[in-house]
């Protein structure tokens, strides 16, 4: 079985497939700033739903950022560890891997966000402002992830089913949160 867990984007997201890539189950939830608190009663509800134990799970496919520093920081411990005793295999993915068109946004604080143009360009951190000029000079109206710039639409559509059939899975026993900024701990 495969398990995929994004936490990273607007609505928490768990998918369960077979071996064939098949979708057997699926779920969202809110999550954001819970993620401590949320994330394993979460995966333990959605597991025992489906009647699936840990052991069961060959493939973890896991986004492990950019996002909030916590949010990335647990998700991908709780997989690192639920792996640890395990031993199968993670895939991890960028929140950025999840789209197919650019320009890609995803919120990093209330003033600048994690973007990346087009699919040639590296992730960035720039000011909304100025991404939101940006857009306006390229007259983009719309564009992918998650983040709030005013008078553009931001769509956050992840087609977890075609990723699955898609990737190219990995045999990492651990894997590291993607950081694109340091963390801002004092």
């Amino acid at each position: 079985m495969i398990l995929f867990v994004n936490t990273i984007g607007k609505k928490a997201y768990l998918g369960l497939f077979d071996n064939k890539k098949n979708l057997l189950s699926e779920t969202f939830f809110e999550i954001k700033g819970n993620e401590s608190s949320l994330l394993l009663p979460k995966l333990e509800e959605f597991l025992e739903k489906n009647n699936v134990d840990y052991f069961q799970i060959e493939n973890f496919v896991l986004v492990n950022g950019p996002g909030s520093f916590t949010g990335v920081r647990t998700v991908v411990l709780t997989i690192n560890t639920i792996n640890f005793i395990t031993k199968k295999n993670i895939t991890p993915l960028s929140y950025f891997d999840l789209f197919k068109s650019f320009p890609i946004i995803k919120s990093s604080s209330k003033r600048d966000s994690f973007f990346q143009k087009d699919n040639f360009s590296e992730i960035e951190i720039w000011e909304n402002q100025k991404i939101k000029e940006f857009l306006e000079e390229k007259n983009i109206s719309k564009i992918n992830g998650d983040a709030e710039i005013e008078k553009i639409e931001i769509l956050e559509n992840i087609d977890y089913c075609d990723i699955i059939k898609n990737i190219e899975f990995k045999d990492f026993k651990q894997v590291e949160a993607l950081y694109i900024k340091k963390p801002n701990i004092s």
